[in-house]
């Protein structure tokens, strides 16, 4: 059980990831200026969730291989054409499917 929080931690880190990542480009539609895509509120909130992360990631560290946690962020992927698809309404073609499939099966296979 002791392990499972530390997986927890790296989950909360792949999934704000994804958020902050998706914040951050909703902050850079926002305004055409620097200091307006840099200080809006979307913007903000991303990189302080990207703070978060940094927190998370250390945790997760402290009882994950690295290897296994490195591993385990390329379902960043995943979690961002998601997000970008259900959030940003951009398109998701057939091979950005397959690829997802490709990542979820090579995290299991690292992992086993």
């Amino acid at each position: 059980m002791e392990v499972m929080i530390y997986y927890l931690f790296a989950m909360l880190s792949i999934l704000l990831t994804g958020v902050g990542q998706t914040l951050i480009k909703i902050g850079a539609h926002n305004d055409n200026t620097l200091f307006g895509i840099y200080f809006n509120p979307a913007t903000a909130t991303g990189y302080f969730l990207f703070l978060i992360v940094t927190i998370s990631s250390v945790l997760a560290l402290k009882g994950i291989d690295l290897k296994v946690f490195y591993a385990l962020t390329s379902l960043n992927y995943i979690v961002v054409m998601i997000l970008s698809r259900v959030v940003l309404k951009e398109e998701m073609s057939r091979n950005k499917l397959q690829a997802m499939c490709l990542i979820v099966l090579g995290v299991i296979v690292f992992n086993s």
